[in-house]
């Protein structure tokens, strides 16, 4: 069904114009012994005379270009009206009155930008409520922009690829947004509100590479799209059809499914309650996705890139699986510049994707993955963007060249014992080596990989044996310093950020800890290159008891 009316509503700031178109337990402890020019103001001095005399002006400064902008922002008022309260649906479509669902043109966006919304509803209107979310004493988002009602009807065009399973929404535009100067850099969810008080997120990044940070949290849309089951297929599964088959190709022209978090993705659970500590702790942050990280690494001959620039650390959150070559070359670029890096999960750079342009030639909107080097066509013509694992042939790059650690079990739950309490990481927090975190280990978890291939000075934090597969393998938690200075802390563990949240996580006791550890490394690399303050010392060789195979998860 064609959209039969629609708006077209182009905002600037807050102006809309509408034209057709827990409780601590000692007992889980167990212990032996977070490229743009800001939009400028001109001011005109009002005692200029008409003569010969130039006039003189002033250039507003940038607001978020001023050391403390974070802190300040975090002390406006804050809101948890972001929040969805109903239960999430399973994963059948969203069928029920009024339902709501819809998505962006863009991952992010900078100011001056003109977003554009496709929104399908079976309510008479709908509005979007635009929150930057963070930590605004505990309420976690910000309500920076609101737009007026919007008549809409439901839209149900669809395309789906015979060959590759990729389906897209074949929608009109429903709603323009201009991105001004009064959007902070941030991650922000557009919550689209229908009349009848239905609700579904869209996520979006706002991007300011002026910004005064030192952090820069790396968003991981790639991977969300890659596990998003709107329209029937993931990367992994098709829930329509040959249960057994999957799509190869998936496309960001359409929403995240309700059934996915109502379209939040992993936002909520894999990267907000990182951001909230960030936040909470006062570090100015800049925000990028990894598609940011594609396409800045194509800027110029790649020596250069935007996105780090005046930057001491790259954060990427808990599960940031899918990455192109120009993600990952940005990643490496950064460690040998001296910048560091944290992975702040399990099974990062896992996965080689190429993005490419949607059929009316927008970039970066499709993500591809064949998996196997025999089924991608692209092998036989580019060997080296052949979408395998990173680890494979004809790539040969495993992931633990860069992280220290490699993926090597999804579906875990176990203890998180740590065995290099003296290691910096560790300052302030009570703890002795021996110490189990219970169930910290958990969803998905990396491991020591072939000597020959991580780096030579990796230092084991924390060694704890996994049951996977009626085999036992070694998470591993390490950090290394590179020879450029560069500090490179890693988890291993999907369930990190989640524990960084004391309320859903529901062991106070684990989440301090958590919380303790990720303060220290946050503070040291917001402070400049965290390995010539603190060299790694090699460990790794007495934590070796297995070598992780190649695994799916």
């Amino acid at each position: 069904m064609k959209l039969a009316l629609s708006f077209i509503a182009t905002m600037t700031g807050c102006a809309l114009a509408i034209t057709a178109c827990g409780t601590s337990d000692a007992s889980d402890i167990s212990s032996p012994n977070n490229s743009e020019s800001s939009t400028t103001t001109i001011e005109i001095a009002s005692d200029v005379s008409s003569s010969s005399v130039a006039p003189t002006t002033t250039i507003a400064p940038d607001p978020y270009a001023t050391p403390g902008w974070l802190a300040a922002e975090n002390a406006l008022p804050g809101t948890d009206a972001w929040r969805i309260t109903k239960d999430v649906p399973g994963a059948k479509p969203v069928t029920a009155e009024g339902a709501i669902e819809g998505y962006a043109d863009t991952t992010s966006a900078q100011p001056g930008d003109v977003v554009t919304l496709f929104v399908a509803t079976s309510a008479p209107t709908w509005h979007v409520e635009a929150y930057r979310m963070g930590w605004y004493g505990g309420m976690q988002g910000r309500l920076i922009w609101t737009s007026g009602e919007t008549a809409s009807t439901w839209q149900l065009d669809m395309s789906t690829d015979s060959t590759t399973k990729m389906s897209r929404a074949l929608w009109v535009p429903s709603l323009t947004i201009t991105i001004d100067n009064t959007w902070p850099t941030g991650s922000y969810l557009l919550k689209l509100v229908s009349s009848t008080s239905e609700a579904h997120y869209v996520p979006l990044t706002v991007r300011r590479d002026s910004t005064n940070a030192s952090l820069v949290v790396v968003s991981a849309v790639t991977t969300w799209q890659a596990y998003n089951p709107w329209g029937g297929c993931t990367l992994y599964q098709c829930f329509v059809g040959n249960p057994r088959s999957r799509a190869t190709v998936v496309s960001f022209d359409r929403p995240y499914a309700a059934s996915y978090n109502w379209g939040s993705a992993d936002f909520l659970t894999h990267e907000l309650p990182l951001i909230s500590l960030i936040e909470e702790l006062g570090i100015d942050t800049a925000y990028v996705t990894d598609i940011d990280l594609h396409s800045s690494a194509l800027d110029g001959d790649g020596s250069t890139n935007p996105v780090l620039v005046n930057r001491t650390a790259l954060l990427t959150t808990a599960h940031d699986e899918y990455y192109s070559t120009p993600m990952r070359a940005s990643l490496e670029r950064a460690r040998d510049a001296g910048i560091n890096l944290a992975f702040f999960g399990a099974n990062a750079v896992y996965r080689h994707i190429r993005l490419e342009a949607n059929n009316e030639g927008l970039p970066f909107r499709q993500l591809v993955n064949y998996r196997t080097a025999d089924d991608d066509p692209m092998t036989s013509q580019d060997p080296l963007q052949s979408t395998v694992q990173w680890r494979n042939d004809p790539l040969n790059k495993p992931e633990s060249a860069l992280i220290g650690i490699q993926y090597f079990a999804a579906g875990v739950k176990t203890a998180m014992k740590l065995v290099n309490t003296d290691n910096w990481v560790f300052a302030g927090v009570d703890l002795s080596s021996g110490t189990s975190l219970k169930n910290l280990v958990a969803i998905e978890a990396d491991g020591l990989g072939h000597s020959n291939q991580e780096p030579d000075n990796l230092e084991v934090l924390a060694s704890s044996p996994v049951k996977y597969k009626n085999a036992r393998y070694n998470h591993a938690m390490t950090y290394y310093s590179a020879d450029s200075g560069a500090g490179i802390f890693a988890t291993g563990t999907i369930g990190w950020i989640h524990a960084l949240d004391t309320t859903t996580w529901g062991n106070e006791t684990v989440s301090e800890v958590v919380r303790g550890i990720t303060t220290n490394v946050l503070q040291a690399f917001a402070t400049g290159p965290a390995g010539v303050a603190h060299p790694s010392v090699s460990n790794a060789s007495r934590y070796r008891t297995s070598v992780q195979p190649d695994v799916e998860d």
